[in-house]
């Protein structure tokens, strides 16, 4: 009887049809999920870090946002396809693909990255913030109303998947809601204006456009993974193409809005003004595109979306971390109670998917060995 496997846990499935033992395979399957884990903790490493550095350079050094999302993509799109063409895994989209790679650079690159600024011209950072952590669980709804990764509410591994995404974003956001609160009250104790206090207030309807903006930037996120993770799976391209190609489509789609955007010579004058903007651009590029973006293909193709987008609340541990290391900001009690929110969702959504991987072997193994129920 054939095995029956949903599409988002096909290529972890080629691997377990092998002969060998089942314990072996299971091993196999262990160590699979735990490497993925590790370049995924690693990736959210390194958003952390662009998130300080680039605060550094558009907050205190007035970078504007757009040339340097722009620069950012275009140099992105050519370091990941350059190794890409270096290491013989660059593969060209087949005609009946050209679509799909437009979607995954639009979806990713071009909203995932302008609706975030455009929102925050209308709601605070804050708000941004609380709204992001909500990827992991609108991944993990679409995946499931796809066909892509059935919940498997009926089974104790899809039970502790859901719980554990919804402990990791509860506790990312915990810890931005109560970070912010008491860096007013800290500022109010100094007599000085807050963050938010200086921000423009918005009117009902600039706040239901932005946060109108932030939900469509989530949730093409979450649809950028899905896309990639149907690229992946359903034909040979390698997870450096695919993430290269999606990033030069977005190089090319924040381009075409530079002439409507009232970008002048001003825009590009931080480029020799300001050296701390170009080391952080230099971060940008390596680091949070091309490094990134590489990895998180990777991790995407030998698991799943869901997973993917499972560890994005970590960053907020890593931003907490790296802003005490750089700014002196000491952790909170409220940052340690997210933080362990955080480590155990996520500690539920791996034994979960290990948990799932050893069902699916132990599945494949009696099926190729007759073995009966």
């Amino acid at each position: 009887m054939a095995v029956m496997t949903p599409p988002g846990d096909r290529d972890e499935a080629r691997s377990l049809l092998s002969p060998a033992p089942l314990v072996v395979t299971q091993r196999a399957a262990w160590a699979r999920t735990t490497k993925v884990a590790l370049i995924l903790v690693a990736v959210q490493a390194s958003f952390a870090g662009n998130s300080v550095v680039t605060r550094l350079a558009v907050g205190d050094h007035h970078t504007d946002p757009l040339t340097f999302s722009l620069l950012r993509d275009i140099g992105g799109a050519t370091i990941l396809l350059s190794v890409a063409r270096l290491r013989g895994s660059l593969v060209m989209p087949r005609r009946e693909d050209v679509g799909t790679f437009i979607l995954l650079g639009v979806l990713g690159v071009y909203i995932g990255q302008m609706f975030l600024t455009l929102a925050f011209q209308y709601v605070s950072a804050l708000n941004g913030a609380l709204l992001q952590p909500s990827q992991p669980v609108i991944t993990t709804g679409l995946a499931a109303l796809f066909g892509m990764e059935p919940l498997l509410l009926g089974t104790s591994h899809g039970r502790l998947k859901l719980v554990g995404i919804v402990l990791a974003a509860a506790g990312a956001v915990i810890t931005v809601y109560y970070d912010s609160k008491g860096e007013d009250a800290a500022a109010d104790g100094n007599g000085t204006a807050s963050s938010a206090g200086t921000e423009h207030r918005s009117s009902p309807s600039e706040l239901i456009l932005g946060n109108a903006l932030l939900i469509i930037q989530c949730t093409c996120g979450a649809l950028y993974q899905l896309v990639q993770k149907h690229l992946l799976s359903h034909s040979d391209y390698p997870p450096l193409a695919v993430a290269g190609l999606g990033y030069a489509v977005g190089a090319v789609a924040i381009g075409l809005v530079l002439p409507v955007c009232h970008v002048d010579s001003s825009s590009w004058e931080w480029l020799w003004k300001s050296p701390t903007s170009c080391w952080a651009l230099a971060y940008a590029i390596v680091m949070t595109s091309a490094f990134n973006y590489s990895l998180q293909a990777y991790a995407n193709k030998h698991s799943s979306p869901t997973l993917v987008t499972a560890f994005f609340p970590l960053q907020v541990v890593f931003t907490a971390v790296f802003q005490w290391m750089a700014f002196g900001k000491q952790p909170k009690g409220t940052d340690y109670a997210g933080a362990c929110m955080i480590l155990c969702g996520l500690a539920a959504v791996t034994t979960g998917r290990v948990a799932h991987a050893r069902a699916q072997a132990a599945k494949v193994y009696e099926q190729r060995h007759d073995i009966p129920d």
